[in-house]
Formats: structure tokens, C-alpha cells, sequence
């Protein structure tokens, strides 16, 4: 696992979520913040069911700063929930150089969106006062992703896709492995006491729309001249 070397990169949730942007980067920010939104009710939902809770009690899991912890109002907002932080965000810069062009039939090719690859590095901590609580949380979070690991629209029942360019999106989670150098190096990182946690991979693709960028004709015939190649 890459630990983010830039404090700028942890829990980006509170950055992204001001994005309004309709860039490609834009999209891709929307995207993300809907996809841990989603993931982040499932797992809420899952608790709730174990826990046998009834309606309209509190969530377990919320979205916020572990790295904060020592702010008196965001550790109090905090305390006694399981915490999911956003601390590292990679792109797949090797699925990057997809094709970008089809037919549309007749004598043109259309232009149009790669599909965004996106690693995101989620934190789950158990941050509770009662230690056996902390551990009863985080398995209870890892038996949900041992039950569900991909997420998207399709498979989220009650989940309807976001008026942000993107027909579909693929969040697939692997729990990683850190040694004990890494652990030291991500809480050292985040500058707050070490918690029972859990952090896990989330690779995300999300599909743009088919929506044309630019259309142009096709190369029909080359012509070699004696100053160079001719289309």
C-alpha cells in the first residue's frame, strides 16, 4: 500500500464534495463521492439488520477526518461510531490510454469519453470507548465486504444513478494487508492514536455517458508525395 505523503489527500471528501465542475475530473470527483455514499448506506444498512435496530435509530458508520480527531467538535461528532475515511486516491494509469473512437455509422467516427479507473484507499476505524465494541464493529464491517465486494447502481436496490454524465459505475473492495512498518507509518501519518481499523482498496470504474464529444470523417485514402504522406 502507498501511504499518501501529502495531508492534502486525507479524508479528500470534504474537498470533492464542493466540486460542481462538469469536466472529466469533475465527473470523476462526483462519481466518487457517490460511490462511497452508496457503499457507506449498504454497510449502515447491514449493521442495522445484524443489530436487529429498529427504525429511524442513528447510524454506526459515518464519513469524517480520523486525522482530526484532536479538533474537540469533530471528535466529539466522531466518538462511538465507525469512522470511514478517504486517505489515499490513485489513478489506473494504465487503463488510462483507451480507445476513445467507434463508428457512428456512414462515413463518420464519433469521440467520446475514456471510462475513469480510480483506486480509492478507504479507512474504516472503530472508534469507540468500549474496546470489545471497536472489535464487534469492525467485524461485523468485514463480514459485510466478505458478503458483497462489488458495488454499482445495478446491484444497490433503491439506488438511482446521479445526473452526472456517468451511465454506471464498478466499485469493486479488497481488504489489504499492511505490515507493521505500514501501520506505523499510516497513524503516525494521520497524527491520532491507533484504533481497531480496517482499510481496503476500492478500485472504481465509472463508465462516462456515450455522449458525443466531436465527430469527423474517416481517413479514406493515403497519399504518398514527395513531401511526405497525404490523408
Amino acid at each position: 500500500m502507498r501511504v499518501p505523503q501529502n495531508s492534502a489527500c486525507v479524508c479528500a471528501l470534504h474537498v470533492v464534495e464542493t466540486c460542481t465542475s462538469t469536466s472529466g475530473e469533475g465527473k470523476s470527483v462526483i462519481m466518487m463521492v457517490e460511490a462511497i455514499t452508496l457503499l457507506l448506506r449498504q454497510l449502515n444498512e447491514f449493521i442495522a439488520q445484524v443489530d436487529d435496530t429498529p427504525p429511524g435509530t442513528p447510524s454506526q458508520a459515518v464519513l469524517g477526518n480520523i486525522a482530526h480527531m484532536d479538533r474537540q467538535e469533530i471528535a466529539t461528532e466522531l466518538e462511538n461510531h465507525v469512522v470511514l475515511s478517504l486517505v489515499n486516491i490513485e489513478e489506473e494509469r494504465a487503463l488510462k490510454n483507451g480507445k476513445v473512437f467507434a463508428p457512428t455509422g456512414g462515413e463518420e467516427v464519433g469521440y467520446r469519453n475514456r471510462p475513469i479507473h480510480l483506486n480509492l484507499f478507504l479507512l474504516f476505524t472503530a472508534n469507540y470507548h468500549n474496546y470489545g465494541t471497536a472489535l464487534r464493529r469492525l467485524a461485523q464491517v468485514l463480514k459485510f465486504f466478505q458478503g458483497k465486494q462489488r458495488f454499482t447502481f445495478g446491484n444497490s436496490p433503491g439506488s438511482n444513478p446521479p445526473q452526472s454524465g456517468i451511465d454506471e459505475f464498478s466499485l469493486v473492495m479488497d481488504l489489504l494487508s499492511l505490515t507493521f512498518e505500514e501501520v506505523n507509518h499510516l497513524w503516525g501519518f494521520l497524527g491520532a492514536k491507533q484504533s481497531p481499523f480496517a482499510i481496503y482498496r476500492g478500485r472504481l470504474v465509472a463508465v462516462s455517458n456515450q455522449r458525443l464529444l466531436e465527430t469527423g470523417a474517416r481517413i479514406q485514402d493515403i497519399k504518398v508525395t514527395s513531401g511526405g504522406i497525404k490523408a
